[in-house]
């Protein structure tokens, strides 16, 4: 459901590459398969598709296992690597706003987790989610992302910020201490879901580089730039991706059009142009995610039906037996 086809340039792989060679690994290997090439390397103009950076991803995870690279490749991420999302993020006047800002705009970044916030009484959980990736390369991309973004905090405020816990899914490696070193603490594992927890008045602490002249200015350009990558890759795979990112989170059209940067009027029209709509897209990706986890988890119905984003249960009944043409329970007997 995610769109591997989205363009990015070939700084990230460079960064990749780079470490994996002084691990060991020969840059012919880390690009096998890719269909990268050294001339592309070369050009700083070079674009690539997501999915060639994935494969290179699994390269590395084939070539050196669980060894931390990932630790060590995330804080080579800098803001300037991002481009006008990294400016744009750091002009912001507040945490607060820069995350906006950050998470609106995320297919600009090089990141492959799904990011998202949510603000709970007096602490904000901020999560990076694999799970929609292969097993094998989930716990590398949350390591990746989730040190590459303690590192743009470090650089916002060249300190670190004090969070109160660190969670990972996965069992404790025999390297805790390279997770104290990069992220500030141990962390803890074996956690339902990998996330970092912090106090909310964090979030309103001014940025020392704000900005706000400039900040429109980047975000005007994040804009141009997220609607050139659509009308090359399709509206219809963005709005797809959007809602496999946040179905859980009730997301609505109006939603996904402030996500993509336009008007619901001009988010309808584009979706009619590709022949489809907000609903028939919205139906294709609840039905695929209803099947898989009716197949392959034991969670309740009422808890799928949390998962797709239904008010109550009886809603996504009448969905799937409009899909299958049985109930949920039936079909998974």
């Amino acid at each position: 459901m995610n769109n591997w086809s989205d363009t990015r340039n070939t700084s990230s792989v460079l960064l990749m590459i780079n470490v994996a060679v002084s691990r060991g690994m020969s840059k012919q290997a880390c690009l096998n398969n890719t269909g990268i090439t050294e001339a592309m390397l070369n050009d700083s103009q070079a674009e690539i598709k997501a999915f060639q950076e994935l494969k290179l991803i699994e390269n590395i995870v084939d070539a050196l296992g669980d060894t931390n690279i990932a630790l060590e490749i995330g804080p080579r991420y800098h803001l300037t690597t991002y481009g006008i999302w990294g400016f744009a993020f750091a002009s912001s006047p507040t945490l607060r706003a820069a995350t906006e800002v950050g998470l609106r705009f995320l297919s600009l970044t090089f990141a492959f987790s799904h990011i998202y916030l949510k603000e709970e009484g007096e602490l904000v959980y901020l999560y990076v989610d694999g799970d929609h990736l292969p097993e094998k390369l989930q716990r590398f991309v949350v390591e990746r992302d989730g040190s590459a973004i303690v590192n743009i905090h470090k650089e916002l405020f060249s300190h670190d910020i004090p969070v109160s816990e660190m969670n990972f899914k996965w069992p404790a490696p025999e390297n805790v201490e390279e997770y104290e070193r990069v992220f500030g603490m141990k962390g803890r594992f074996d956690q339902p879901k990998n996330c970092v927890v912090f106090h909310r008045d964090l979030m309103d602490i001014p940025l020392p580089t704000a900005n706000e002249a400039t900040r429109q200015l980047l975000i005007n350009q994040c804009q141009n730039l997220l609607q050139q990558r659509c009308s090359r890759s399709g509206v219809a795979d963005h709005v797809r991706r959007h809602l496999v990112a946040n179905l859980d989170q009730n997301i609505n059209m109006e939603a996904v059009a402030k996500l993509q940067c336009v008007s619901l009027r001009t988010l309808r029209r584009q979706l009619t142009s590709e022949g489809t709509s907000f609903r028939t897209l919205m139906d294709e990706v609840r039905e695929t995610f209803a099947l898989e986890l009716i197949q392959s988890t034991n969670l309740t119905m009422e808890q799928i039906a949390l998962r797709l984003g239904y008010a109550d249960t009886a809603n996504f009944f009448h969905a799937f037996k409009r899909w299958k043409g049985s109930t949920p329970n039936s079909f998974r007997h």
